[in-house]
């Protein structure tokens, strides 16, 4: 049976697989926060022509059914159809996004005046050439030198594949590169120092993918890219990922995802700056514990059920080769530690990146996302915990919801007066939705004006022409575009208060067990890409800090 779509775009369908199967497919991507099940209502269709079988209908209202809006999850082609996929419903993933606080990063390094190690050293060698009373081999001579240094190397097959001839090529004097954690021996290069080297620091987040390309002479970042994890087409949380990497058998197609992210990334900036793969020597990768097993292809299946244990929290230092990632094969992988199942080596990286740990100062560290992260501590104690705040600040489980990208509603101020809102849109284009910076906005407007109350209820007399009966009940209106209007549900704020209460009970519990009050803690740290567009103030009325 046939698919049309309404730009024209035929594809083969059958009744076993739902839409969004069969999209997925054909490389056309639909936002699915839930992974398929039906109870996000994110991947809208609108159907124009033929039948469905209808499985479930989610959160759509009773209006958008009878304008045949269905979930693509849900519905399973009778025949040949034909349907329009709005905009809203298309998953933008592949976009780079624009970062630019590289000076910021070399700032921070000369102020700590930290020291440089890179993951791959340098060892000079000078070596007396073989003569007929000194005849031991190769790589036995090159051994002894190295003894004489007290360094014990292991020499993989292709290192001494080449050893002779770059030997006699060098007339027996050469830099030779190793990596001291693993103890692995991985080239040798002229006396004088080969082309420039570099290294890459990859943050792989839930959401986004962050490559820093790195010049290892002097620790500067010579440029930033990010893009979309294109993981988000099997999810939009961690837990919705292990499920599909374990009970859906899509491990791989999970790892290769992030690994075609990186890549994509690293190409252009290689090609604009006429950097080698070859002189990309170092990687360190950070993400939180389930991110870290997938971009490695390890089972994540038991971080999810009780008692909550990984496969690896220490990984070895292991090489580009086996990591996918297109530079120098035998460049180490260094992957930042994991704590635990649920705090990872990007919460590792956030406490060595504000340096809280060398401070005397009590500091709190708080990783806003789905799974909200928080550190207390200084430079003598360290504690951490980790609470589920659930994917509501992504967009997920809100009706209107939605990530920030273009089309988000990621501000939100009400006039006093005629409690009218006034929206900032990302990409200033025709509202889509709102994201989670929005959603803060707007619950912490809506109570200085008196449209809601302390306890997060609507108050239908405040507004009548916005807060109106839903649904769900009670809903106020943000926007309205004619074909669709963008709402904050009541069901949305209890949601939206429900996340806040989690982080603040994460932070009360922290300081309970170690002894301290809220006004002990010095300075406050957040991060995440939620953190990155929080306006502090609004979320300090909203009682989330």
């Amino acid at each position: 049976m046939k698919i049309t779509l309404a730009d024209g775009r035929v594809i083969k369908g059958n009744k076993k697989n739902s839409l969004l199967d069969t999209l997925q497919a054909n490389g056309i991507f639909l936002t699915a926060s839930c992974g398929g099940k039906g109870t996000c209502g994110k991947c809208r269709i609108e159907l124009l022509e033929g039948d469905l079988n209808i499985k479930g209908f989610g959160k759509l209202t009773q209006e958008e059914r009878s304008r045949g809006i269905a979930l693509a999850c849900q519905s399973y082609p009778e025949g040949d159809i034909t349907i329009n996929i709005p905009k809203e419903s298309m998953l933008t993933v592949g976009d780079q996004i624009a970062i630019s606080r590289t000076r910021d990063l070399f700032e921070s390094l000369l102020a700590r005046k930290a020291k440089i190690t890179p993951l791959v050293t340098r060892e000079k060698i000078s070596l007396p050439p073989p003569t007929l009373d000194d005849h031991i081999s190769d790589l036995e001579r090159l051994k002894r030198s190295l003894s004489e240094r007290e360094i014990t190397l292991d020499f993989p097959h292709d290192f001494v594949l080449t050893l002779a001839d770059r030997l006699r090529k060098e007339n027996w004097e050469f830099t030779l590169l190793y990596q001291k954690e693993s103890g692995r021996a991985l080239g040798i290069e002229p006396l004088n120092g080969g082309n420039g080297k570099y290294g890459l620091a990859i943050d792989i987040g839930t959401t986004t993918v962050v490559l820093y390309l790195v010049d290892l002479s002097d620790g500067r970042v010579v440029d930033v890219s990010s893009t979309y994890n294109s993981q988000m087409r099997y999810g939009d949380d961690v837990i919705t990922r292990i499920v599909n990497a374990t009970e859906g058998g899509k491990l791989q197609e999970l790892r290769k995802a992030v690994v075609t992210d990186i890549n994509d990334l690293l190409k252009p900036l290689l090609a604009l700056h006429q950097i080698r793969r070859d002189d990309i020597e170092s990687v360190v990768i950070s993400g939180n514990t389930t991110m870290t097993h997938l971009f490695w292809g390890l089972n994540p299946a038991y971080i999810r059920e009780e008692p909550y244990i990984p496969t690896i929290n220490r990984f070895p230092v292991w090489e580009a080769g086996d990591s996918g990632i297109r530079v120098m094969k035998k460049s180490p992988v260094y992957t930042i530690p994991n704590v635990a199942s649920y705090v990872g080596g990007d919460i590792v990286a956030g406490v060595l990146a504000t340096g809280m740990h060398r401070s005397s100062e009590i500091s709190l560290l708080m990783d806003i996302g789905t799974n909200g992260e928080i550190v207390i501590g200084n430079n003598e104690w360290l504690m951490t915990a980790a609470c589920s705040a659930g994917p509501c600040f992504e967009g997920s489980g809100i009706r209107s919801g939605m990530r920030a990208s273009p089309g988000a509603i990621e501000d939100i101020k009400i006039n006093r007066e005629t409690l009218e809102p006034e929206i900032k849109v990302i990409g200033n284009s025709e509202p889509m939705g709102i994201c989670g910076s929005g959603m803060i906005d707007a619950v912490s407007e809506m109570l200085l004006s008196g449209i809601m109350n302390q306890k997060g209820q609507l108050i239908k007399e405040s507004s009548p022409e916005r807060v109106r009966e839903g649904e769900e009940g009670l809903e106020y209106l943000i926007h309205s575009t004619g074909k669709m209007d963008i709402v904050l549900t009541q069901v949305d704020i209890e949601n939206i208060i429900r996340a806040k209460a989690a982080i603040f009970a994460g932070v009360n519990l922290l300081l309970g067990e170690v002894g301290l009050t809220t006004d002990m803690i010095e300075k406050v740290y957040i991060a995440g890409g939620f953190g990155n567009f929080l306006d502090t103030e609004k979320a300090i009325i909203l009682g989330m800090l």
